[in-house]
């Protein structure tokens, strides 16, 4: 009986490979913060509750560097180093989302029209555990990543990735919304697991890593090093961030927005149905500027490469702050001061001119967020600090996700009405407020230095 194919072994092996691995990462996040949100959105949910459940499941991204040791340094006999951990991961990230489909919120209206969403806690907790499981593959993925790539590939590769992860985000938003007008939302919710089932399969049978030397979850000098692993990362990081310029100075560019995100956040979730788009208009619009994203961000990291990196980052993410504001002028000038609040049937009248209007924002924001996104994490790089170059990388990469939890925050809160809780910022104040975070980056670049090639 002929042996299946090693997906490692080859060039083209490892390329598809980890496109695929990096499908499912994009997968629960598309899911969650377009078909979810959405569906929140129209069953009467408010932006701030929507907001708060989006950074909630969120935040396990922001401290997966945690991972890191518990990654290398356990192990089980069967597999390879790292295979083992995808493996349980993705059987975690799909039994979890099961999970979470079976006790999917309700909306009950009170007799005073008050909804309240039975189950959305336990919900909440069991995307939680997803993200968990996905940022610890997200982990054991990039190691492996380290461990089998060739120097030659890994540029390709990681487009390759990049692009794997938009398209798990299009299948997991664009397509759930797509199948919902067909199955309803409940079946086209089961499309996200069982990509994962698939991609899980070809995972155990064509991926093989070597065998490594066991160390049992169970063993008290493993789990010891683990945490000993974990306090150095700390003890490293906070000595780099607030001991030396150039650390502190990552640490705050890390922090805040490059250019706009009202346009790709909770914001965007909450304005779309509004506008009177269907849920098939809104998941075109997703796959479209999902599209878009990809292309640019490729683009990008050429174009830093050409004519610089602090240029082309300052001209990208300055570009996306464009639209942002032209968005809020025109929502004003149409008379829409106030954000709306729930809809009854879930459905709100259509307004054809801001539609239009909405897509040219859309598209052309992405377009200079994609253009920025390929040149940010190069950027990082040129910070870091060669002694600790990986540990200070994680900790940057960790805390641009906790920009995004925070900007979903406070999104959700802003476009509340105060009558729900909310700040009731009007249109033009959250699109204004938007570009204010998203320009802070303009004062700290002049005095960012990248380290020198000879350190």
């Amino acid at each position: 009986m002929n042996r299946l194919p090693n997906l490692l072994d080859s060039r083209i092996g490892r390329l598809a490979g980890f496109f695929l691995l990096y499908v499912c990462e994009g997968l629960p996040q598309g899911y969650a913060a377009t078909a979810v949100a959405l569906e929140f959105r129209r069953m009467g949910m408010t932006a701030e509750a929507i907001g708060s459940f989006a950074a909630f499941i969120m935040l396990p991204w922001a401290w997966k560097w945690a991972m890191g040791p518990v990654v290398d340094n356990l192990r089980l006999r069967r597999f390879g180093r790292r295979k083992q951990w995808i493996v349980i991961t993705q059987l975690g990230m799909m039994l979890t989302l099961v999970a979470a489909l079976l006790v999917f919120p309700k909306a009950v209206e009170a007799a005073d029209g008050l909804k309240t969403f039975h189950g959305l806690a336990l919900f909440s907790w069991m995307l939680l555990a997803h993200s968990v499981c996905a940022a610890t593959q997200d982990v054991a993925i990039d190691a492996l990543a380290c461990d089998t790539l060739g120097e030659k590939e890994r540029g390709t590769a990681n487009g390759m990735m990049f692009a794997g992860a938009q398209l798990g985000a299009a299948i997991g938003g664009s397509g759930v919304l797509f199948l919902k007008g067909v199955l309803g939302f409940s079946l086209a919710s089961l499309l996200p697991p069982l990509c994962l089932l698939m991609v899980l399969v070809l995972v155990v049978m064509l991926v093989r890593e070597p065998k490594a030397a066991p160390i049992a979850v169970g063993d008290r000098m493993a789990l010891i090093d683990v945490c000993r692993a974990i306090a150095g990362y700390l003890r490293i990081t906070l000595r780099v961030f607030l001991t030396t310029k150039r650390g502190f100075l990552s640490l705050l560019c890390a922090v805040i927005p490059f250019g706009g995100m009202a346009l790709s956040l909770t914001v965007s979730t909450v304005i779309s149905p509004t506008l009177g788009m269907s849920d098939g208009e809104i998941a075109k619009l997703a796959l479209v500027t999902s599209i878009v994203f990809t292309l640019c961000c490729m683009l990008g990291g050429l174009l830093s490469d050409r004519f610089g990196r602090r240029l082309t980052l300052t001209v990208f993410s300055l570009g996306t702050l464009l639209p942002t504001l032209w968005i809020g002028w025109r929502l004003k000038q149409e008379g829409w001061i106030t954000p709306s609040g729930a809809s009854a049937d879930g459905t709100w009248p259509r307004h054809e001119a801001l539609i239009q209007a909405w897509w040219i924002a859309s598209v052309v924001y992405v377009l200079f967020q994609g253009l920025m996104y390929g040149i940010r994490t190069a950027f990082f790089m040129d910070l870091i600090e060669p002694r600790i170059a990986a540990t200070h990388f994680t900790a940057c990469m960790a805390l641009m996700n906790l920009v995004t939890i925070y900007c979903y925050w406070w999104q959700g809160k802003a476009i509340t009405p105060a009558a729900e809780g909310g700040w009731g910022f009007s249109y033009q104040q959250i699109f204004l407020l938007d570009a204010v975070l998203g320009g802070l980056f303009v004062v700290l670049l002049p005095f960012v230095r990248k380290r020198e090639s000879n350190t």
